[in-house]
């Protein structure tokens, strides 16, 4: 024994196993720290750990961290304690918030403006659905026109005024611009009916001296125009070139109103005289300073209506 372990002496003590024992030690003092600080580590107390995030796609929900020291409650928004309500069942799974993104905030939108004009236009009342139409203005009818038709007689009378033998010529409708008594003798020209149908306007043409219950327009002193209204009369002296004075009597029988369209007005415009106009065109009277037609064809006032004096004994010289 003691030879066996001399002769295991000076093989270790050989310069040629030197390297190999020297590894062998190396590797046993390398497997022995590699054990030592192994267990130490496993044997070593749990550290705080960091809180576990579980990721639920569009947002993430933290949950505490439960430790048999500390006893925490989970809600769902991650904190650490349960202020109010009733306590979590911890076996239940947590149902995870979910924040609305771009696209699904911009869907609510359009969900929202669908169901709000839907419910602008229909409402359900006890399962009922009863669809609402905006309601529509019906537009304002238009104004009938009026047209207007004028009844007088005029001729020759003795100096006091027509007798009862007396004969007047009838003119029944007169269209505008018809001079009175005739063409010929031009006395006073028709230039329609004023608002209302109130009166019969006539332009004064000739050398007359009126007497009657006309009013001179547009003042007692210029008499260019008289107004006659249904039922009355004016006589006009004339004093011709040769002869004896002659006296006219104009007489407005009447004046109907009567309901047209647009074309007749048309129609009532264009039947106008063309004699009647070329005598007040010539004689400087075709305009009315003071009266204009108006849409329904008849004269009304430029300004405040002149109201002056009876045209009795009035005169254009």
């Amino acid at each position: 024994m003691t030879e066996f372990l001399s002769a295991l002496k000076a093989d270790f003590l050989d310069r040629r196993l030197l390297p190999f024992i020297a590894l062998v030690v190396v590797a046993l003092a390398a497997a022995v720290a590699y054990v030592a600080l192994g267990g130490s580590s496993g044997s070593s107390s749990p550290s705080a750990s960091t809180p576990v995030q579980s990721d639920t796609g569009a947002s993430k929900l933290t949950i505490s961290q439960i430790t048999p020291e500390t006893a925490t409650a989970e809600v769902p928004t991650g904190e650490a304690t349960q202020h109010a309500g009733v306590a979590r069942n911890p076996f239940k799974p947590v149902v995870a918030i979910k924040t609305p993104t771009s696209s699904s905030a911009s869907t609510a939108v359009s969900t929202s403006g669908a169901s709000s004009s839907s419910s602008s236009s229909s409402s359900s009342s006890g399962g009922t659905s009863t669809s609402t139409t905006p309601a529509t203005t019906t537009p304002a009818k238009p104004k009938p026109k009026i047209v207007y038709h004028v009844a007088a007689m005029f001729g020759l009378v003795p100096a006091g005024g027509a007798t009862p033998g007396t004969e007047l010529t009838p003119f029944v409708n007169i269209p505008l611009l018809t001079p009175l008594p005739s063409s010929q003798l031009p006395l006073i020209v028709f230039r329609g009916v004023t608002t209302g149908g109130k009166s019969a306007t006539f332009t004064v043409v000739g050398e007359v001296i009126l007497h009657g219950s006309a009013t001179c327009l547009p003042s007692p002193e210029q008499c260019e125009a008289i107004d006659v209204a249904p039922g009355k009369t004016e006589l006009m002296e004339f004093i011709p070139s040769s002869g004896p004075t002659q006296v006219y009597e104009l007489r407005v029988v009447s004046i109907a109103a009567e309901k047209a369209s647009k074309a007749s007005l048309h129609s009532l415009m264009d039947s106008e005289s063309k004699v009647g106009r070329e005598l007040l065109r010539s004689s400087g009277h075709l305009s009315i300073p003071f009266l204009h037609y108006t849409s329904q064809g008849v004269l009304a006032f430029a300004s405040r209506r002149p109201y002056g004096r009876a045209a009795r004994s009035a005169s254009r010289r």
